[in-house]
């Protein structure tokens, strides 16, 4: 019997509007009503991920920032892995010599050097998610995102990576093309020995954690402090950055819209995230797979 279910946001909990539907909400609290807790999962900070189920008066832990932060349903800390700030440097040094955009995630919040770019990065994203939006509608919409999200924008990095007040939790690079065109980081930080590990949310980006910062990783530390077995978790997921709690979980749930090499190692799929997937292999854990 699943006990915990952990979920993805973008692209799986989440629809092309970026909200969590009704359908999802009333499958959520129908699982904690039935003794199964629910979990957030997401490359997400809290301040980000956390208004989404406020909305639907979700009351839930999360697994933040890939694993990085992760919080019980108090919003207690409960572990916090942040990347070696010479690692940061190296990295941040690729990223320049490049002309590659990218964000660094905080201690202190989220900061760009670029604001325009951020826009770019974001807009691409909404045309991805939403495939029969134009340039303009798409664009439009991530400016209004935009105005009311909490990330901080400065002149030059440095001042955070010469500040040992600050912490580097994530790092995460844009690129229009592609992630296929970030192949300088990639190639020299995703061995197995590396230090950090890299995965993705969307095709235009790479997100960068400390090796222990991972969504599989933070889900069992989480469902074995809570008494759970492996057996009795379930996680959902669409894209790279899911690819180690859908692997690790007893039962790890592919959504339709998934990528191939989600869909590879998953247990279960669900429909897409626009069909109420996750609702729907809720209702199944419910009634026992």
């Amino acid at each position: 019997m699943i006990k915990l279910i952990a979920s993805d946001m973008d692209g799986t909990l989440l629809n092309d509007q970026m909200e969590v539907s009704q359908e999802n909400v009333q499958a959520i609290k129908k699982a904690q009503e039935a003794g199964i807790e629910f979990l957030i999962a997401t490359g997400r900070g809290l301040v980000e991920a956390k208004p989404f189920l406020d909305k639907g008066n979700i009351k839930t832990g999360f697994i933040t920032l890939n694993g990085a932060e992760v919080y019980n349903t108090d919003l207690e800390v409960v572990d916090t892995y942040n990347i070696d700030i010479e690692l940061v440097k190296d990295i941040s040094g690729i990223f320049d010599d490049q002309n590659i955009y990218y964000e660094l995630v905080t201690n202190k919040g989220i900061y760009s050097n670029n604001y325009q770019k951020r826009l770019n990065g974001v807009s691409e994203l909404m045309k991805i998610l939403n495939p029969d939006l134009s340039a303009e509608e798409a664009l439009k919409t991530s400016e209004e995102k935009l105005k009311i999200m909490t990330t901080k924008y400065i002149d030059s990095y440095d001042q955070i990576l010469n500040d040992d007040s600050y912490t580097v939790l994530k790092m995460i690079a844009f690129d229009d093309k592609g992630r296929e065109y970030l192949t300088d980081v990639i190639g020299k930080y995703s061995n197995a020995d590396s230090p950090v590990v890299i995965t993705s949310s969307s095709v235009n980006n790479i997100e960068i954690n400390d090796r222990k910062a991972q969504k599989g990783i933070a889900l069992l530390n989480y469902a074995k402090e809570q008494g759970y077995d492996k057996n009795e978790v379930m996680s959902i997921g669409d894209n790279l950055n899911d690819y180690s709690m859908i692997e690790m979980a007893g039962v790890g749930v592919a959504m339709a819209n998934a990528i191939p090499e989600i869909k590879a190692i998953a247990n279960e799929q669900t429909g897409t995230n626009l069909e109420n997937g996750v609702a729907s292999i809720i209702y199944r854990a419910i009634d026992g797979l």
